[in-house]
């Protein structure tokens, strides 16, 4: 073997902070265990909140906890092994 080809040493970093890209920025800040505080809701802000769980919770348990089938799954799945 020549002496020419002893290995390859590469590497890169990037720096995330300031990206435009939301999803990147809150992995980054996740990691960096520096996430920014999110400012404090107003009483609209949390009273929609607070009603948009109670509907999510409303669904889930009136439709959604007592499905035995999954029609739109079983169909998908039936066409993939197809």
């Amino acid at each position: 073997m020549s002496d020419k080809f002893k290995g390859i040493n590469y590497k890169f970093t990037q720096d995330y902070p300031g990206w435009e890209n939301n999803f990147i920025n809150a992995l980054y800040n996740s990691v960096a265990n520096d996430q920014p505080k999110h400012p404090p809701l107003s009483e609209a802000q949390r009273i929609e909140t607070e009603n948009e769980i109670a509907w999510l919770d409303y669904i889930e348990s009136e439709f959604m906890a007592d499905m035995t089938e999954y029609p739109d799954a079983e169909r998908l799945l039936s066409n993939i092994l197809k």
